[in-house]
């Protein structure tokens, strides 16, 4: 990482110099183009270096030379956004965009700017720009409907999800947008997304999640269970253990698996005891004398009683 810094800024000084010999040189407009260029080159060297605030002077500069320099005002807008300055790298870029209406690389750049100032929506519909230009854009499908997921407008996501999933080579992203989407939209519950999504790739707990309660939704109970024992492997929780045990006791009841899991749940510091009071009071559930003796040895564990506390208030 030293090395590379030393190697940026020995090309900093080098296009300094550049820049030097050609002030020292230029008495007319004659070096006009050499000398744009050497601002330019010079502001891709601050930026290289992380001097933002220098980068920005500098293209500010090749421009005033030549307003015409579509690459430094690309840069420049870029420069703007990385140091917050976000209002001023929108204009930039706005202007640059209105020059060239059907230029995507700076309308993906624009949407960026606005998705980092917070303005969610102006990002979706520059996003959605880009979309009637190139209406199969891998990245922008992917960056629109998980702009439009986040803001809750399921219905138009789930067509871009769609048409995502129409490319090919769906990443587990995507499946898991289509599940959650189909969910909120009382589509389906999702089983199918998630489970593709699970298979792309097995250890996303999100993913695992959103299964469960899933296969939950169509009493799919044997299968919860399968996948919890694959969740558990990744992260084995009390509160996933409890949520394990509760399945087996109430909705598959079998004692001979669920009371082992639940005393494994609460010996491994389970202690919710809303949970807890809703297993013990769960209708018609049977063999209940030997669950409630996991709770007699297990104990949750009381506050401590501040009538004990030496501590002096008044101190």
């Amino acid at each position: 990482m030293g090395y590379n810094l030393k190697v940026r800024q020995r090309i900093l000084v080098f296009y300094f110099i550049i820049l030097s010999i050609i002030l020292s040189s230029c008495s007319s407009f004659h070096y006009k183009d050499e000398l744009v260029e050497a601002y330019y080159n010079l502001g891709n060297a601050y930026s290289d270096l992380g001097k933002l605030d220098d980068s920005a002077t500098v293209f500010t500069r090749a421009l005033q030379i030549d307003p015409s320099f579509p690459s430094a005002s690309y840069n420049l807008g870029i420069v703007h956004i990385q140091s917050g300055n976000y209002k001023k790298g929108i204009e930039v870029l706005k202007d640059l965009s209105e020059q060239d209406p059907e230029n995507t690389v700076v309308l993906k750049v624009l949407a960026w700017g606005f998705l980092k100032s917070g303005n969610l929506p102006q990002a979706i519909e520059v996003y959605e720009s880009v979309l009637k230009i190139d209406n199969y854009n891998r990245d922008v499908l992917n960056n629109i409907t998980i702009l439009m997921i986040k803001d809750h407008l399921y219905e138009d996501a789930y067509g871009y999800l769609i048409q995502l999933e129409s490319l090919g080579d769906t990443d587990s992203n995507t499946f898991y947008n289509l599940g959650i989407t189909e969910r909120e939209l009382n589509i389906s519950s999702g089983v199918k997304w998630f489970e593709s999504a699970h298979q792309k790739d097995q250890t996303v707990q999100e993913v695992l999640i959103a299964l469960i309660d899933a296969l939950r939704v169509e009493h799919s109970y044997s299968r919860v269970i399968e996948f919890y024992d694959i969740l558990l492997d990744l992260n084995p929780s009390p509160v996933l253990l409890f949520d394990k045990a509760f399945i087996l006791l109430t909705a598959i009841e079998d004692y001979e698996l669920g009371i082992p899991a639940l005393e494994k749940a609460m010996e491994s510091g389970f202690s919710d005891s809303d949970r807890i009071d809703e297993l013990k009071s769960y209708p018609d559930l049977l063999n209940k004398d030997r669950i409630l003796s996991v709770f007699i040895d297990y104990p949750l564990q009381s506050p401590a009683n501040p009538e004990q506390s030496t501590a002096n208030p008044e101190q």
